[in-house]
This record gives C-alpha cells, sequence and structure tokens, in this order.
C-alpha cells in the first residue's frame, strides 16, 4: 500500500462522483466511506470487484487473527507441557513471541485493495476535509489544490485479540489444570524434589506424623519425570508418571512400619461415622482421586464450624496393621 495519500477540503456540500476511488472504473455499489472522527459517513460507488475486495477484507482478518490464535493456544499448551508449573515468566514471553511473531507477518503482509481508498477526516458546516489515495480522484471533486498527507494508521486492537485469547488459554491451564503433589522422604536429613530433572522444592526429613512432614509442589498435570534426590545427589524415588488435574499425589519413601491410610468421617445431625481404611501399597507415587482435607493430621469428632452435614477425608501416617 502507498505510504503517501492525498488531502483535500472541499464544501461540506459537495456530491462524490460515481466513480470507484480506488480504480476510477464506473462505481455501481455504495459503500459508506469511514470518517476519522467516527461521525456519520457519506456513501461512495466503487466498482464491483474493488468491492469485494473490502467487503472480503473483514473475513480474511478475522481467519489471519484465528490462525494466530491458534498458533498462540498451541505455544502456550506446549510451554505449559515442557516446563510444568515452572518458569511461569518465560512461558508467558514464549507464548507472547508465538502470537507477535506470525501477527507481524499478517500485519506486513496487507491484503490488497482491504482498505477503503478514501476517509472523511472531518466534516462540519464549513468544509469536509478528505483524505484519497488516488489524487485524480480528488479533482473529480472539483479540488485541485491537494496536499500529500501519510497514510492512515492501522488499528492495532484486533491484534490484542488472539493475545488475549493466548495468555487467558495458559492461565486456565496453571488455574484448572494442576496436580496437587506432596513429598515426603523418610530420612534424618534434607532430600531435593526434581521435576523433570529441575530442582523445585526441599523436603524435611520425616520419621513419624506430623502436619509439616510432606512438602507441597504445584505442578501442572501431564507426562511428569519426578524425582527425590540427596543433598549428595543420589537418587531415592525416581518414577516417570502421568498426572492428572484435580487429583492429588503423594511421592516419596515411608518410614519403617509404618503404612498410609485414608481416614474418613461422615458429620451430621447423629454425630459422626468414622472409618480408617489402608491404603495399598503402591509407592512411591500414590494417588488419590478424591480430595484430601487433611494431610496427616487426624480429623476432629466435631467440625470446626457448624456444618449440616458433609464428610472430610485426611491422609494419615500410622503404624502398619
Amino acid at each position: 500500500m502507498a505510504k503517501l495519500w492525498f488531502r483535500a477540503e472541499t464544501e461540506p456540500s459537495v456530491l462524490l462522483p460515481p466513480l470507484c476511488p480506488s480504480c476510477l472504473s464506473v462505481g455501481v455499489r455504495a459503500l459508506s466511506v469511514p470518517h476519522a472522527a467516527g461521525g456519520p459517513g457519506r456513501t461512495a460507488y466503487y466498482c464491483d470487484r474493488c468491492a469485494d475486495r473490502l467487503e472480503r477484507a473483514s473475513t480474511l482478518l478475522a481467519a489471519r487473527l484465528a490462525a494466530c490464535g491458534l498458533i498462540g493456544v498451541g505455544m502456550a499448551t506446549s510451554t505449559a507441557l515442557l516446563l510444568g508449573g515452572s518458569r511461569l515468566g518465560l512461558q508467558i514471553m514464549l507464548t507472547f513471541l508465538g502470537v507477535v511473531v506470525p501477527l507481524g507477518l499478517t500485519f506486513a503482509w496487507e491484503i490488497p485493495g482491504a482498505r477503503p481508498a478514501l476517509i472523511e477526516l472531518e466534516g462540519t458546516a464549513k468544509k469536509s476535509v478528505w483524505l484519497a489515495l488516488r489524487k485524480d480522484y480528488l479533482e473529480q471533486l472539483g479540488e485541485t489544490s491537494t496536499t500529500l498527507a501519510r497514510a492512515p494508521r492501522r488499528s492495532l486492537a484486533p491484534a490484542l485479540i488472539p493475545l488475549l485469547v493466548a495468555w487467558c488459554w495458559l492461565g486456565a491451564l496453571h488455574f484448572l489444570g494442576r496436580a496437587e503433589l506432596r513429598v515426603i522422604h523418610a530420612s534424618d536429613a534434607e532430600a531435593l524434589v526434581l521435576i523433570d530433572e529441575r530442582r523445585r522444592a526441599v523436603t524435611p526429613p520425616s520419621r513419624s506424623e506430623h502436619p509439616t512432614m510432606a512438602r507441597s509442589v504445584s505442578t501442572l498435570a501431564g507426562r511428569r519425570t519426578l524425582s527425590v534426590v540427596t543433598e549428595r545427589g543420589e537418587p531415592v524415588v525416581s518414577v516417570v508418571r502421568t498426572l492428572w488435574p484435580g487429583r492429588a499425589y503423594l511421592l516419596g519413601t515411608l518410614p519403617e512400619g509404618q503404612c498410609l491410610f485414608l481416614e474418613r468421617r461422615e458429620y451430621g445431625s447423629e454425630g459422626a461415622a468414622h472409618e480408617l481404611v489402608p491404603v495399598p501399597d503402591t509407592g512411591p507415587l500414590w494417588e488419590f482421586p478424591d480430595r484430601i482435607d487433611l494431610w496427616f493430621k487426624p480429623l476432629r469428632e466435631r467440625p470446626d464450624l457448624p456444618t449440616t452435614g458433609g464428610v472430610r477425608t485426611a491422609l494419615r501416617l500410622l503404624p502398619c496393621r
């Protein structure tokens, strides 16, 4: 597209000629002239070819923006699956680049004839100011004193749509696609928690049940390599497993003679029904489809707050039966 257009001032009552502002062919289809100030626009007559291009421009722009949005969503998904819950800033930046690069190519390659060839900059009771692609069209208005002007700037607001979509998708993945992971280490020294060979936390040593014995690590669901190593780098646990969003997991080793139990209490008007069920020894990674309300802490016989009923579940570490 030409970088310089032509500007002219006319009487406000001037009639636009029945010529196409883009190619000066005979105009047969009436289209509204964009008004830079947002006011009511006039009507210009375009030929069929140029009118079709203008009417298709919005569809082509929507298709390009949708393609950029899909690329951004794919980039957000790939980085989230690759990096998990770590390096969120890097994930945001890679998603940004995944959208901006194709968007830049989109705006650099303009659709031929996608812009109107005539724009009304100002319309008052005393004058009308026009910006046209062709000087000879303005001369048809009876004006020979035309001046050069910069091409109208393209609005960048539509370009924000695919970027916001990609970022919202990345946020949804981190908000809804997380798995709850707890790590315990039955030893006398601390250990390092690695997820996909990246250090994520330090878990304290534990020999008996207490509420702070397990380290909580936030991670995204997906195929993950989970490891626990000593401070000297000696491996303690290493598993490769698919983590599912919304589920709770426990990773690590249990103290000798200790086993896991699920404690459930059903609170109601007639009291609390209690049960203690052993957890099958499927370590070093245990999966719990149901929500765990308390970790390594007994449930109270009465609820902390007044309630009409409900069930609470706690994971316990008790002597094996």
